[in-house]
C-alpha cells in the first residue's frame, strides 16, 4: 500500500509539472498554426511526463524489477523512444532513414544491450562503464538527422525531441539496466536543496564579479530591474536553458560521469593515485589548451586547475568518511571547463571550470541532477538577468 501511495505521488508530480510546462508551451507558441500545435502537443506531453517521472525512486525501482525478467521487456522502452523520434520527423515530412541517420536505432540500443550482459544487481564500477559512457556521449553531441528536431518544429523552443530521447535513454540505460545508484534524475522540492543551489549560484556570481573587476572580463551596460514586460522573457529564457542545455549536461557530467568516477575512486581505496594522475593529466591539458588559445594567458586555466585540485586534496585529507568524491569533482570540473574552449576565451574556460565545481558540488549535496541543472540555469541566465556583456 505504501508503494502504491509512492507511485501515486510521483505520477501526480509528473502530471502537475507537465501541465505547468504545457501552459508555458502554449503561451510561448500561441502564434503557431493550430495544426502544428496539435501535432507537437502529444510529443511535448509524453516526453516531459517521462522526464519528470522516469527517475522517480518508486517508479524507477518498479521499472527495474519489470525489465529484469526478460530481454524483450528491457528493449521496449528504447524502441518506444526510437518510434517517438522517427514518427515526429515523419509527420513533418522528413525521412529518418537517410544516410547515417538510419543507423540511429543501433546506436540508441547500444548502451542497453551492453548493460544487459552484466550480472543482476549492482556491480562495482568498471572501466567498461566509462567506455560505454563516452561511446554514447560523443556521438550524441554530433548526431544530426539533416533537419532540426525542435519541439515544436517551428516554434519558440522547448528543447527538442532528439535531446529528450538521448536523455531518457541515458537515464534508462545507466540507471534502470546498469543499476547505477544516485543518478538523481527526478524533480523534488526540498528547502535545504534549494538553499544549497541558491547560495552556490550567489557565490559564483560574487566570485565572477571579483574576477570581472580585476580583469575587465565582463561589463554591464547599466543594470535595469526586470520590468513586468521582461519577466515573461526571463522565464522563457530560463526554461530554454534548463531543458535545452543544463539538464542534458548535468545528467551526463554529474549524474553519470562524476557519479561513476567518485564510486570508482572510492571503491579502489587508493584515491591519492587517482588524484595524482588526474592532476597530472589535466594540468598538461590545461597547459596545452592555454598555449593553443592564448599563450599570454596560459596561466589562467593552469591556475584554476591547480587551485581546484589542491582544494580537492585538502578536503579529501580531512574527510573521515568517503575518499574520492572531491577528486572526482575536481576532474569533472576541469573537464567541463576545458570543453568550453570553443568560446574562444581562456577566462571563460576558467570560469566554466569554477562553475563546474559549483554544479558538481550541488549534485554531491543533493544527489539530484535537477538542482545541479537549476544552478547551471541561473549561472547561464545571469548574463540576461544582470544585463552583462562578455568581453573576449
Amino acid at each position: 500500500m505504501k508503494k502504491t501511495t509512492g507511485y501515486a505521488g510521483e505520477i501526480r508530480t509528473g502530471v502537475l509539472l507537465t501541465a505547468a510546462l504545457f501552459a508555458l508551451f502554449l503561451y510561448f507558441n500561441g502564434q503557431l498554426p493550430p495544426a502544428e500545435l496539435l501535432l507537437a502537443s502529444p510529443y511535448f506531453i509524453g516526453l516531459y511526463f517521462l522526464t519528470f517521472t522516469l527517475g522517480q525512486p518508486a517508479l524507477f525501482e518498479s521499472l527495474r524489477r519489470t525489465v529484469s525478467t526478460s530481454l524483450e521487456r528491457a528493449l521496449v522502452f528504447p524502441v518506444l523512444l526510437i518510434v517517438i523520434l522517427y514518427s515526429y520527423l515523419g509527420f513533418h515530412g522528413h525521412s529518418p532513414f537517410k544516410g547515417s541517420a538510419a543507423l540511429f536505432p543501433f546506436y540508441l540500443l547500444f548502451p542497453v544491450l551492453v548493460f544487459l550482459a552484466y550480472p543482476k544487481g549492482y556491480q562495482p564500477i568498471k572501466w567498461t562503464d566509462f567506455a560505454v559512457y563516452f561511446l554514447f556521449l560523443i556521438p550524441a553531441t554530433s548526431i544530426s538527422f539533416g533537419v532540426k528536431t525542435n519541439l515544436p518544429f517551428n516554434g519558440a523552443g522547448f528543447s527538442n525531441v532528439l535531446r529528450f530521447v538521448l536523455i531518457l535513454t541515458a537515464v534508462y540505460g545507466f540507471g534502470t539496466i546498469r543499476k547505477l545508484p544516485d543518478i538523481g534524475f527526478f524533480p523534488t522540492f526540498n528547502w535545504r536543496y534549494l538553499k544549497t543551489a541558491v547560495w552556490v549560484w550567489l557565490a559564483f556570481i560574487a566570485l565572477t564579479a571579483l574576477i570581472a573587476y580585476v580583469s575587465g572580463f565582463l561589463k554591464t551596460s547599466g543594470y535595469e530591474p526586470l520590468s513586468m514586460a521582461l519577466i515573461p522573457l526571463a522565464v522563457g529564457e530560463m526554461v530554454r536553458i534548463f531543458f535545452g542545455t543544463a539538464l542534458f549536461e548535468e545528467l551526463f557530467l554529474r549524474g553519470i560521469l562524476q557519479n561513476m568516477l567518485a564510486r570508482k575512486i572510492t571503491e579502489s581505496g587508493v584515491w591519492k593515485t587517482y588524484w595524482t594522475w588526474g592532476f597530472a593529466v589535466f594540468l598538461l591539458l590545461s597547459l596545452l589548451t592555454g598555449y593553443l588559445m592564448h599563450a599570454a594567458l596560459l596561466w589562467v586555466p593552469v591556475l584554476i586547475t591547480v587551485l581546484l585540485f589542491l582544494a580537492a586534496y585538502w578536503i579529501e585529507k580531512k574527510s573521515i568518511e568517503l575518499n574520492g568524491p572531491y577528486t572526482a569533482l575536481a576532474i569533472t570540473s576541469i573537464f567541463f571547463g576545458l570543453v568550453h574552449f570553443h568560446a574562444g576565451s581562456l577566462v571563460f574556460v576558467g570560469l566554466a571550470s569554477i562553475a563546474g565545481w559549483g554544479y558538481g558540488y550541488t549534485y554531491m549535496k543533493t544527489k539530484n541532477v535537477f538542482y545541479a541543472a537549476l544552478v547551471h540555469t541561473l549561472v547561464n541566465s545571469s548574463e540576461f538577468l544582470f544585463n552583462l556583456e562578455t568581453l573576449k
